[in-house]
C-alpha cells in the first residue's frame, strides 16, 4: 500500500498560502485549471496528523484557513490563474459554498491533532469548525448531513445556489461515524446533538441494509422521502448524474469510513452492514468501478479508490481476499493508473488500520 512519503511526492504542492493536495493534476476535472478542492485539504489534513508530521499538518492548515468562507467552512473549489491561487470566480461554481466532507476530515484531524500534540489551539479550531458544521451541514429535522452550506434557506449565499430541495438530500460518504463520535466527546456544547447525529446515520444506513440485504451497497445519494419518512436511494440524476441512485464514485468511500468506525468502536448496529458488504464483494472477481445496488456491475474496470476501502473492509473483517486486492492496488498503479482520489483514500486507510 502506499506510504505517507510516496503520496506527498506525488499529489502535495505548497505556495504562499501553505500546503495542499493536487486533485486535477490529470486534468480530469473542471474547469481544467482547478487545482485543488476543499475534499484534498481534508485528506492533507487527515493524513498528516496520522503520519504525525506535524510541519505538514501547519502548513495544510495554513492553506485551508486561507480559504474559509463566511460560514466559517472552507471554499469548496480552488484554480490557479496567472500564477496566484484563489477560489474558483466562475458563477456557475458556487466555489464560495462548502461540501461537508472536506470540512468533517478537517475537525476531525483537528480534534486529533489536539490529543496527539497536546495542542488546546487545534482543538480550538476544530470545535469552531464543528460548530460550523452543526449550523450549516447538518438537517435539524432529520439530524443527517446535507450537501453544504449552500442547501439552506436565507444563508445570503450566490442567488444561483439551490437551496430547500437539497437540505434533504445527503450523500452517504459524508457518514464518517468516528467523526461524529469525537465530536460527541470533544464539542461539549453540541455533545447530545452530535450523539444524535451519530444514532440518526447508523439507523439511516440500517434502512439502506434493509433495502438490499444481498449486497449492502449504499447509493451516491439519499433523499428523504416524507411519506415513508426515512432516506431512500435517489431515483436518477439529483446533483451529479444519472446513476446517482447508485454505488459510485462517492459511496465507493462507505465500506472504508464504516469500517474505520467498526474496528474503532466494534459498535455492533454496524455490523450487519458490512458483514453483507463483505459477502457481496468476496464474491466478485473484478471490483467494477460502479454496481447498482442489487450488485449488478455497471463497468468492466476497476479503480484504486473502489479497491482501497474494501481493502481496508477486508482486513477488518479478516478476510484473505484482502492480499489479493493490495495486489491488484499495485498492479493498477504500476499499470499507470493511480490517481489522487484513490491514492488519498489509499494512503488514509492504511494509516487508519
Amino acid at each position: 500500500m502506499i506510504t505517507y512519503e510516496e503520496w506527498r511526492k506525488t499529489y502535495v504542492a505548497s505556495n504562499a498560502q501553505g500546503l495542499y493536495v493536487k486533485y486535477n493534476a490529470q486534468g480530469h476535472s473542471q474547469p481544467i485549471d482547478a487545482v485543488t478542492v476543499s475534499e484534498a485539504s481534508g485528506y492533507g489534513l487527515l493524513a498528516s496528523v496520522l503520519a504525525d508530521h506535524r510541519d505538514d499538518f501547519d502548513q495544510f492548515l495554513s492553506f485551508y484557513n486561507h480559504y474559509e468562507n463566511s460560514q466559517g467552512l472552507m471554499c469548496w473549489q480552488q484554480v490557479l490563474r496567472e500564477g496566484k491561487i484563489f477560489t474558483n470566480p466562475d458563477p456557475d461554481a458556487n466555489a464560495t459554498s462548502s461540501a461537508p466532507d472536506g470540512d468533517l476530515d478537517a475537525a476531525y484531524a483537528l480534534l486529533l491533532a489536539g490529543r496527539k500534540w497536546q495542542h488546546s489551539a487545534y482543538t480550538d479550531r476544530g470545535l469552531k469548525i464543528c460548530a460550523a458544521l452543526w449550523t450549516w451541514c447538518i438537517n435539524k429535522d432529520t439530524f443527517i448531513t446535507n450537501l453544504g452550506d449552500w442547501c439552506m434557506t436565507g444563508t445570503g449565499l450566490q442567488a444561483n445556489a439551490p437551496c430547500n430541495k437539497y437540505h434533504f438530500v445527503s450523500r452517504a460518504s459524508d457518514y464518517m461515524l468516528t467523526h461524529f463520535q469525537l465530536f460527541s466527546e470533544e464539542d461539549t456544547e453540541r455533545k447530545l446533538e452530535w450523539k444524535q447525529v451519530l444514532d440518526s446515520t447508523i439507523t439511516v444506513l440500517q434502512d439502506q441494509l434493509a433495502l438490499h440485504p444481498q449486497t449492502g451497497l449504499v447509493a451516491d445519494f439519499l433523499v428523504w422521502s416524507p411519506s415513508d419518512k426515512r432516506y431512500k436511494p435517489a431515483e436518477g440524476k439529483i446533483l451529479e448524474k444519472e446513476n446517482d441512485g447508485e454505488y459510485g464514485w462517492n459511496s465507493c468511500r462507505v465500506p472504508w469510513r464504516l469500517a474505520v468506525y467498526y474496528h474503532q468502536s466494534r459498535d455492533k448496529r454496524i455490523l450487519p452492514l458490512l458483514q453483507a458488504q463483505l459477502e457481496f464483494f468476496e464474491r466478485q472477481d473484478v471490483i467494477s468501478a460502479g454496481y447498482k445496488l442489487d450488485g449488478t456491475a455497471m463497468e468492466t474496470y476497476s479503480n484504486i479508490a473502489f479497491q482501497a476501502p474494501l481493502w481496508f473492509l477486508f482486513k477488518v473483517m479478516g478476510s484473505k481476499k484482502a492480499t489479493k486486492v493490495a495486489k491488484q492496488i499495485e498492479d493498477l498503479r504500476k499499470g499507470g493508473h493511480g490517481s489522487y482520489y484513490g491514492e488519498s483514500v489509499e494512503v488514509l486507510a492504511a494509516l487508519q488500520l
